[in-house]
């Protein structure tokens, strides 16, 4: 698959980017495209099928098969319903963002001035999907081999962690069962403290609170979402404050 050059700007420097990911294109517009969001397709004329979109379709079925086939290597005892819950803690959205930060991803990001300005290159839905888009990019550039080696790279130490226990999908759950450990017991509380941005982009930031102590703030595009990225991260403070609890 090859990309038609859809805006006419200088093509940005992405050897520092291939280095950290593991793999060179021999087509930059690919990974042009990759790191192209809806947002600054629109805002330059362009039409839908011009993002990253296309790509992302492709690249979360990569990563399912790749991730999948591993976790099967690792575990083969395992039963059907392990490995989809592993492999549904692997390729998460969390997942896939952080990974994408430690990528840099967020620095070569195209959005559009609103998007921009918002935090967009930093959000983890808009890295996640990023993310995806950049794995389909390496297949159709140098097929599934090369596909399943930047996965693997890239996201081994995630695989790992899952099958570890270290990940949690429910962080809001885990963070209520901590707190309802070992005699000790505290008041987990999340309340949204703002909302904002239109209808279709909305944005909720939730605070969490221990015995009406602030553990965390966070912002997501829905209540569950802001309530979920605050405690994965409301998880680490508490039991830092409460190390004895830890398990």
């Amino acid at each position: 698959m090859r990309s038609a050059a859809i805006f006419s700007f200088t093509m940005q420097d992405y050897s520092l980017f291939e280095q950290r990911l593991g793999y060179e294109f021999k087509d930059k517009e690919l990974l042009k495209t990759a790191f192209t969001h809806t947002t600054y397709v629109f805002e330059h004329g362009g039409g839908h099928y011009q993002s990253n979109q296309r790509l992302e379709f492709i690249g979360d079925a990569v990563i399912d098969l790749v991730v999948g086939e591993k976790l099967f290597e690792l575990q083969p005892e395992a039963d059907e319903g392990y490995l989809s819950k592993m492999r549904a803690i692997s390729v998460c959205e969390q997942s896939f963002a952080e990974v994408s930060r430690q990528l840099g991803m967020g620095e070569y990001l195209l959005l559009g001035k609103g998007e921009a300005q918002s935090g967009g290159n930093d959000k983890d839905s808009t890295l996640a999907d990023c993310f995806e888009a950049v794995i389909a990019a390496v297949y159709f550039d140098g097929g599934f081999e090369k596909a399943r080696d930047c996965i693997l790279k890239n996201l081994s130490g995630i695989i790992t962690k899952a099958i570890n226990g270290e990940i949690f999908l429910d962080y809001k759950s885990r963070l209520l069962e901590l707190a309802q450990m070992r005699g000790e017991r505290h008041v987990i509380r999340f309340d949204v403290i703002d909302e904002r941005g239109p209808a279709h982009q909305r944005e909720f930031e939730v605070s969490v609170f221990c015995d009406d102590e602030p553990l965390a703030t966070a912002v997501g595009h829905s209540k569950k979402d802001a309530e979920q990225k605050g405690a994965r991260i409301a998880i680490e403070v508490y039991q830092e404050r409460f190390p004895h609890k830890n398990l």
